[in-house]
């Protein structure tokens, strides 16, 4: 499995679903239906916006597929116990990528993930098909979000995983962060400015 682990909160991650939306051909859906709803296809932020209320947990949960990677996304539709509802679908597939964000709790803020299979793993765990997904297709995808993340969007970083702007300015006494199971927060070494923020790179401190 390939994942990129980054912080951000709710405006973070809408851009970096602009990015998606706008540079890429990804077809984005939402991971799970609404129970007794059909599956709802997302196309631009405003749609992720209308429908932040209803997030489950108060995290996005999308998953999508690029036509030059795979044709045959799976619609999979189950039935629940009755007191929940009738039924459920949800988008599966080996070639879909999955946009996860991560949700505070506890005054920590625990990482969104942008993951999908790669062809090892796919071909040996994944209970899916895999005979149609083109992976070098879906390589130069991945690798154009984890540059645009990393690169465009990330003004520090935890280990290898980007901090996106709007999760570092929010850092502070009623907020760290959770990652690599430990706490880190705003004078932690382990918090790096990206180069370009600084003359050099320095951990992060909080103002005298």
């Amino acid at each position: 499995m390939a994942q990129l682990d980054f912080f951000g909160l709710d405006e973070d991650f809408y851009n970096v679903m602009q990015f998606v939306f706008s540079e890429t051909d990804l077809i984005v859906y939402e991971a799970y239906s609404r129970v007794d709803h059909d599956i709802r296809k997302l196309s631009c932020v405003d749609d992720l916006r209308s429908i932040a209320h209803e997030r489950e947990g108060g995290c996005f949960l999308l998953r999508s597929w690029s036509p030059a990677v795979t044709n045959s996304p799976i619609f999979k539709t189950f039935k629940l116990r009755p007191e929940i509802g009738a039924h459920r679908t949800s988008l599966e597939g080996s070639g879909l990528m999955q946009f996860a964000q991560g949700r505070i709790e506890g005054g920590l803020l625990h990482s969104s993930s942008f993951s999908h299979w790669n062809e090892a793993g796919a071909l040996q765990r994944s209970a899916l098909p895999t005979d149609d997904i083109d992976w070098p297709a879906m390589r130069l995808i991945s690798g154009k979000i984890h540059r645009h993340v990393r690169n465009k969007l990330a003004v520090a970083r935890i280990y290898s995983a980007p901090v996106l702007p709007g999760a570092y300015e929010a850092l502070g006494p009623g907020l760290g962060i959770w990652y690599g199971a430990k706490e880190h927060r705003r004078d932690s070494d382990s918090l790096i400015e990206k180069p370009d923020r600084s003359s050099k790179q320095r951990p992060l401190r909080d103002p005298a």
